[in-house]
């Protein structure tokens, strides 16, 4: 298979149509890009670059492209170079954001250990509560306790006042009696 089978037709833009067919040499020899007859020229009027191809589909294809393309790479490996830069500027903002996120946690797990402790005293408050109010019942039960036996005793107080009350009208009775059978006595 000759070089000029694998270039069929110059294409200055992205090359021919031939393909290798897997038999003899890709290139014989190292040929520089511009080292070539008769001269392709691109839309610039300069003398476009050959070159081969090293990929798996179009392995040993032969294209041209222009001299300025070069250009292009730099345009894109500057592009590639600031999106490199962008990316690592993100994964800072993003490192910067996790460790505030991280903060943040620490932060509300503080908190939280705040408020079961919290929760811990109220706990206790509860409980002192609990006991008080316990004391309060017995207390009041104990209130009740000595209430009907002070009412038993007002009670009894009661019967005696109205026994009393009782004896003195008898007694007031028995001196008037007394008074007038002494003064019938007489």
């Amino acid at each position: 298979m000759s070089q000029s089978s694998l270039a069929s037709g110059p294409n200055i833009h992205g090359g021919s149509g031939a393909t290798y067919d897997g038999q003899g040499s890709l290139v014989a020899y190292r040929v520089g890009p511009l080292a070539y007859e008769p001269a392709v020229l691109c839309d610039c009027k300069l003398k476009a670059y050959r070159w081969i191809s090293w990929s798996n589909g179009q392995l040993g294809r032969r294209y041209y492209r222009c001299r300025r393309a070069r250009e292009l790479f730099r345009d894109l490996r500057d592009a590639v170079w600031k999106l490199k830069k962008d990316v690592a500027k993100k994964e800072a903002e993003v490192e910067d954001k996790d460790m505030q996120l991280v903060a943040k946690q620490m932060e509300v797990e503080e908190k939280k250990k705040e408020i079961e402790d919290k929760q811990m005293v109220l706990q206790v408050k509860q409980q002192e509560l609990n006991a008080k109010e316990e004391e309060l019942i017995a207390k009041q039960q104990q209130l009740e306790a000595k209430d009907v036996v002070v009412q038993t005793l007002e009670a009894q107080l009661r019967m005696k006042n109205q026994c009393i009350d009782a004896l003195v009208v008898l007694s007031v009775l028995l001196v008037i009696i007394l008074v007038v059978v002494m003064l019938n006595a007489k």
